[in-house]
């Protein structure tokens, strides 16, 4: 072999090494680009997760704490027949208003609702919540601002103040405006069982929730 090829198969060696070299930069380059991009992700998923939990923490601080009530509240109300599911567009008639049992819809999202829904519900949707050993909390007032105090009262009640009930950690409470049978202005509502107020009650409210909560026939958070 000459020279110059020698010279040759060294310049393109060197240019080989130079040419991995200069790869091998770039993939360090791109190691720490990717693994800064992990990093920040991973910060800020932290982050959210802290905030949320902080969130959480802060709705949850004023709820009451849940307590076992013995004996029974409220009046007992006679079962409806079997708890079956009925089509949506059909209009069940109960022998008694507000039901607290009885046929009703299932309809994926809407009967039951989701737990401390504020809604206008019919019968078919809150009975299925009875069901599932929820309480529904009904109001019936003339409007104005006696009735707007009233509904921001229980509305409060079931989103900020209302405990969790030990067995699913769910505040198993719906709220809906209602007339039917509503001897006083507030009506709440279990499964077979019922008790109606003059006005606002917190002791009260929480009594009924924590004597009937999760007493339905289906144990479902």
């Amino acid at each position: 072999m000459s020279r110059t090829q020698r010279e040759l198969k060294a310049l393109r060696q060197q240019q080989r090494e130079e040419a991995a070299a200069r790869q091998r930069a770039r993939d360090r380059r791109n190691l720490y680009i990717i693994g800064g991009v992990l990093g920040a992700a991973a910060l800020a998923i932290l982050l959210v997760a802290l905030y949320l939990n902080n969130q959480a923490n802060l709705a949850n601080k004023n709820r009451l704490t849940f307590q076992t009530v013995s004996g029974t509240v409220g009046t007992q109300v006679p079962d409806e027949g079997t708890a079956s599911h009925i089509d949506p567009s059909t209009t069940w008639t109960y022998k008694f208003y507000p039901p607290t049992s009885g046929p009703h819809y299932s309809v994926q999202g809407s009967a039951p609702v989701p737990w401390k829904t504020v809604d206008t519900l019919v019968e078919g949707q809150f009975v299925h919540n009875l069901e599932h050993g929820g309480i529904a909390i009904l109001y019936n007032c003339p409007s104005g601002n006696d009735c707007t105090t009233l509904k921001n009262q229980l509305q409060n009640y079931v989103q900020n103040l209302a405990p969790a009930e030990p067995q699913f950690a769910e505040v198993k409470l719906v709220m809906t405006p209602y007339t039917r049978g509503m001897q006083k202005k507030i009506a709440l509502v279990a499964w077979h069982y019922v008790e109606f107020l003059d006005s606002y009650d917190q002791a009260e409210i929480t009594r009924f929730y924590e004597n009937h909560v999760d007493q339905g026939p289906e144990q479902i958070a």
